[in-house]
C-alpha cells in the first residue's frame, strides 16, 4: 500500500504546470560589443517572463522558443523577424548575443540576471 501512496504522489507532483515551476528573471547588461569593434558602456535590459514564455527587451516582447533551465545556468532562444537572440545567465554573469538578420550583424551583451519570481 505505501508503494501505491508514493505511485499517486510522483503522479500528483509531475502533473504541475511546467510554469509553476519555473523562474521570471530581470537582466541588466552594461557592456555592449558590436562586430569586431571595442566594447562600450550598455544600458540595455531584459526580462524573462517564464509563465509567460515571453522574453521582453526595449525593442518588444517576443515568444521564447526554447529555454533550459538548470540550478547552475538559465539559457533561452528566441527569434524574430529581424533578429535571433541567444542568452546564457549564470550565478554571477550573463551573456547575451543578438545576431541582426540584415547584414547580417551581431552584438554581443555583457552583464547579469537575477531572480525576480
Amino acid at each position: 500500500m505505501a508503494c501505491a501512496v508514493n505511485v499517486l504522489g510522483l503522479t500528483g507532483a509531475l502533473m504541475l504546470p511546467v510554469a509553476a515551476l519555473a523562474s521570471d528573471y530581470s537582466c541588466n547588461f552594461n557592456t555592449e560589443c558590436y562586430e569586431s569593434e571595442p566594447c562600450g558602456e550598455s544600458d540595455f535590459t531584459v526580462e524573462i517572463r517564464s509563465g509567460e514564455d515571453k522574453f521582453v527587451t526595449d525593442f518588444g516582447t517576443f515568444p521564447i522558443l526554447a529555454k533550459r533551465e538548470t540550478a547552475q545556468i538559465l539559457t533561452t532562444f528566441v527569434h524574430t523577424d529581424g533578429a535571433v537572440y541567444l542568452m546564457s545567465a549564470g550565478a554571477r554573469t550573463a551573456r547575451l548575443t543578438v545576431h541582426i538578420t540584415d547584414g547580417p550583424q551581431t552584438i554581443t551583451y555583457l552583464g547579469q540576471c537575477e531572480k525576480t519570481g
